[in-house]
């Protein structure tokens, strides 16, 4: 009888340990998931926080052939997500934006350009060269991270038109959540 006791005792006392390394365990694993909650939490834009822009070239370009299209005129730039210097929005955090550009092509000079996300196009405008001054438009919902950059590219042809009063532009805002 003693040895029954004796062998149900450390039976017990096994479960308890096991019981117990289950336990941290678990806690553990609350904590991460807790940490990571947080951190997610603390990435995602102020849902009062208001980004938008418009930037603007107001010269024309009859060469203009390759890389990032700056538009070096900001009309709006509400939470400083655009930098004309580089041509490039980065997102302040996550979100849903929409991104818009207009622009014409010069003289019968096919234009073709792109929004890129991180390098990657995402949408294509044409400006089609059959007459002077066609309109190319395009627009994108993206999904965006905290640091995703954002920007308009060249694709095709070359030369763009504008004027002092812009009608070749970029713009983007966040919306709502």
């Amino acid at each position: 009888m003693t040895e029954k006791i004796h062998n149900t005792t450390r039976a017990l006392k096994a479960d308890i340990n096991q019981y117990q390394m289950d336990h941290l365990k678990l806690s553990a694993s609350v904590s991460s998931l807790e940490l990571f909650r947080n951190n997610q939490t603390s990435i995602k834009c102020d849902p009062k926080q208001e980004v938008a822009f418009t930037a603007a070239v107001t010269s024309l370009s009859t060469t203009w052939n390759s890389g990032t299209l700056m538009f070096n005129v900001v009309l709006t730039n509400v939470g400083n997500g655009y930098n004309p210097s580089t041509g490039v929005f980065t997102s302040p955090g996550e979100g849903t934006y929409v991104f818009y550009v207009s622009a014409l092509e010069y003289l019968q000079q096919y234009l073709g350009l792109e929004i890129v996300l991180n390098n990657v196009p995402k949408v294509r405008l044409i400006g089609e060269s059959a007459a002077a001054y066609q309109t190319g438009t395009n627009m994108v919902v993206l999904n965006l991270q905290k640091g995703d950059s954002v920007w308009v590219r060249h694709h095709r042809g070359k030369g763009y038109y504008s004027h002092s009063i812009p009608v070749t532009t970029f713009s983007g805002f966040l919306l709502p959540s």
